[in-house]
C-alpha cells in the first residue's frame, strides 16, 4: 500500500485548506475546530460527512495527516497535540492567534501564504 503523502511546506498547507474549503464550503466553520455530529474522531483518510465541520486549524490539522479529536486535540504517530499548534506550526505561523479572529482575516492570510 504506498504512503499517503501529506502537504508539507507552509505554501502548500495554505493552499490544500484553501482548495478544501471551496470544495467543501459546508464544513468551514470558525466556531469550531471539529464539529463531528457522526463520532468524536476524524482520521485523515475521512472526507468530512453531513455536519462535519472545522475551522481552518482544524483543516489544516487534517490535512497534513493528524487525527482531529475532541476538545480540541490532535493525534498523529503517539502524539497527543493542541489542534492550533498542529496548524500553526503547518503552516509557518508565529502562533495560534489567527484561529481565533474572523473567516475572512484567516482566508487572507491563507491566500497570502499559499501566494494566490
Amino acid at each position: 500500500m504506498p504512503k499517503t503523502t501529506y502537504p508539507s511546506t507552509p505554501a502548500e498547507v495554505a493552499a490544500a485548506v484553501l482548495d478544501a474549503i471551496d470544495a467543501h464550503p459546508e464544513a468551514f466553520d470558525m466556531n469550531f475546530w471539529l464539529f463531528k455530529l457522526d463520532g468524536e474522531y476524524l482520521t485523515p483518510e475521512t472526507e468530512p460527512t453531513c455536519g462535519t465541520t472545522m475551522c481552518g486549524g482544524g483543516w489544516a490539522a487534517h490535512l497534513t495527516g493528524w487525527t482531529l479529536g475532541p476538545r480540541r486535540h490532535s493525534y498523529k504517530d503517539g502524539e497527543d497535540r493542541l489542534t492550533e499548534e498542529v496548524a500553526a506550526e503547518a503552516l509557518g505561523l508565529p502562533d495560534t492567534a489567527l484561529f481565533h479572529g474572523t473567516a475572512d482575516a484567516l482566508l487572507s492570510r491563507l491566500r497570502a501564504i499559499a501566494g494566490r
